[in-house]
């Protein structure tokens, strides 16, 4: 399996290098992008216009839908580790169980979720 991960993970690159969009099935299309600044006149194009180099992913529908319909749970932690509020989604709007006093107290808090309902 490591193999064949690798050999096409080669094939990826070259394909992306050369400035095709590449399919990754089941997940959508990737390639290769540049940020770079603008000039009106032709002859002051030169390569340390670019500014960025990215790699851009586009989903399949299948994965948008995957992920609008997958459950996330928000877990909201106070200074002490306490939990201050959990909040789950079922899919698509992210119901909120204490949804008449939406102003907690306690601050700062960080939050996690993990994207998968665990």
């Amino acid at each position: 399996m490591k193999a064949c991960w690798d050999a096409a993970g080669e094939v990826i690159k070259a394909w992306a290098t050369e400035g095709h969009s590449v399919p990754l099935p089941g997940l959508g299309n990737m390639r290769f992008g540049l940020r770079s600044k603008s000039v009106e006149d032709v002859n002051k194009v030169k390569a340390g216009l670019i500014t960025a180099r990215r790699i851009i992913f586009s989903p399949s529908v299948d994965l948008k839908d995957e992920l609008a319909n997958t459950s996330i749970q928000i877990t909201c932690y106070d200074r002490n580790g306490e939990i201050v509020k959990r909040v789950t989604s079922t899919s698509g709007e992210v119901e909120d169980p204490e949804e008449e006093n939406t102003n907690q107290g306690g601050g700062s808090g960080s939050t996690s979720g993990d994207g998968d309902g665990n």
